[in-house]
């Protein structure tokens, strides 16, 4: 495993304890707070490994791997989506915890 794909692997399993904690588990005033944090950095986390898997796509058609590019593709747009949704719900979340 190369050292990009352990730090993606790292901030994903640690962003999402992250947003576990602060969702099911947390019940102080900092719940929200703790949760958009976590929501953030797995959001951006989800958009670097879509990156890298469109990217991954691309290089793989170019060798003629035409089943691994799609699956690649596939699992990129997943991510990307991924990454549209839990940013999405940090900047609610974020929007709700201001005080008005």
């Amino acid at each position: 495993m190369t050292p990009g794909r352990l730090v993606l692997l790292v901030a994903l399993l640690g962003s999402s304890a992250v947003v576990v904690y602060g969702l099911f588990l947390d019940r102080t005033g900092s719940t929200i707070a703790l949760t958009v944090a976590g929501l953030a950095v797995l959001g951006i986390t989800f958009a670097i490994v879509a990156l890298r898997l469109g990217a991954a796509s691309v290089r793989t058609a170019n060798d003629g791997h035409g089943l691994r590019a799609l699956l690649s593709a596939l699992m990129g747009g997943i991510s990307a989506l991924l990454a549209s949704g839990t940013l999405g719900a940090a900047v609610i979340l974020g929007l709700l915890a201001r005080p008005i």
